[in-house]
């Protein structure tokens, strides 16, 4: 059993934000090492002639944070059923305050499926993942009871470009 959510992106610049103070120099996350589904998000950018991602620690919080609630609350999608638990409010609150933001869903009951060639094969994930306007990336994989299956494995995938690298 595969499963795999569509794929949501968000705007910061059409909600509030807070300011920006653009003679205050705020500091950029130093990249992290990537993990191998993110070499593989990167290697399907370069296949496509989009600039490479760089890892984000805070960006793999928020897709832990997305996954455990999702594990949790035992929901599939970008929102819990009482309509919270939008991936820019994990976004936000693991400290990203970004330009631009997006979230890839993928379970599988059987661990052999690829998260990235599923979501390539997908025009919402691979437009995601094929983005230039975006810089970052983390991915969280997590293998738990889910949906009535004794193991499954979660990947959630936040993208993101930060206010202060536009």
């Amino acid at each position: 059993m595969v499963g795999s959510g569509c794929a949501e992106w968000d705007a910061a610049v059409n909600r509030e934000l807070p300011s920006v103070d653009s003679g205050r120099q705020t500091e950029v996350e130093p990249p992290a090492d990537p993990s191998p589904v993110e070499e593989q998000t990167n290697a399907m950018r370069g296949e496509n002639g989009i600039p490479t991602l760089d890892a984000s620690e805070k960006l793999r919080d928020s897709a832990c944070a997305k996954a455990d609630d999702m594990l949790a609350r035992d929901y599939w999608g970008h929102h819990a059923p009482d309509g919270t638990g939008d991936p820019f409010m994990f976004i936000r609150e693991a400290g990203v305050d970004y330009y631009t933001a997006a979230e890839n869903l993928f379970y599988s009951t059987s661990g052999g499926s690829d998260p990235v060639d599923s979501w390539m094969d997908s025009p919402g994930h691979r437009a995601n993942i094929v983005n230039p306007d975006f810089t970052r990336v983390g991915v969280c994989v997590r293998t738990a009871a889910y949906q009535g299956f004794p193991e499954a494995h979660l990947h959630v995938q936040h993208f993101a470009t930060p206010i202060s690298e536009r």
